[in-house]
């Protein structure tokens, strides 16, 4: 409506001028109407500029983190650095299992601002979005043509990972795929195989130590548990092993 009540001073203001015969007629409304096209034209450029009659709004939006490459052994987070000085980073991840094509954050660093916080829970992606809306319908009415409506002004993207997530580089993570496949598999289980039994000792010797009386049953439950749970650290440990690797 701004733009019209410009419009309208200004053709005012030129017929004012040129029709009306009468001096003090014509200069009265000829200040009025000028005053009016001053007025409506500062009032636009200040909600171009300044955001007149405008307040900044937060939304938060809370997503599920998906790993953005195929592992079963571990979440991958990718970024992919960007501009000359490699400071600003793009982030490649997934919100659905189902989701073919990963998602990028927005690579303009005036309009987004991405960080990684370790956690204990779930995965998870945090944005917090800033746009600029109307105070009121008033404002919407005088201004919403210019289309400064649900202007953004930034994004910022917490992804919150625990520990079964490696944060990587696009380069670091093929890196990482090539470092897997180059590994000797016999070695890795000959090594797989030690580790588990000296910690399956380990514990069933500290065990019979606190409670000499253990059955013979409850020895095999305690084996069972401790060899598991010695895979599991072992395939872990590999990994991470892997994984500092591929970040040198």
């Amino acid at each position: 409506m701004i733009i019209f009540s410009v419009i309208i001073c200004a053709i005012l203001l030129f017929v004012s001028m040129i029709s009306i015969d009468k001096a003090v007629l014509r200069n009265v409304l000829s200040i009025i109407f000028a005053l009016g096209l001053v007025i409506s034209m500062i009032f636009m450029v200040e909600n171009d500029k300044r955001h007149f009659g405008m307040h900044k709004v937060e939304t938060v939006k809370t997503s599920k983190l998906v790993s953005a490459a195929a592992s079963k052994q571990i979440n991958l987070l990718l970024y992919q650095a960007v501009g000359t000085s490699g400071k600003e980073k793009v982030y490649i991840y997934k919100s659905k299992t189902s989701q073919k094509k990963a998602t990028t954050t927005n690579p303009d660093p005036s309009k987004t601002q991405n960080k990684v916080k370790k956690i204990t829970g779930n995965a998870k992606l945090v944005t917090r979005t800033f746009r600029w809306e109307y105070k009121n319908d008033f404002y919407k009415f005088w201004f919403g043509i210019s289309g400064n409506g649900h202007k953004l002004i930034r994004h910022y993207n917490t992804f919150k990972v625990n520990d079964n997530w490696a944060v990587l580089s696009t380069q670091q993570a093929k890196k990482l795929q090539k470092l897997a496949k180059s590994e000797d598999q016999t070695t890795v289980q000959n090594q797989a195989k030690a580790y588990v039994e000296a910690q399956v000792k380990e514990k069933l010797t500290a065990a019979l130590t606190k409670n000499p009386t253990m059955s013979t049953q409850e020895q095999q439950s305690l084996t069972a548990k401790a060899s598991a749970q010695a895979q599991k650290d072992f395939k872990k440990q590999a990994l991470q092993e892997l994984i500092k690797k591929a970040k040198e």
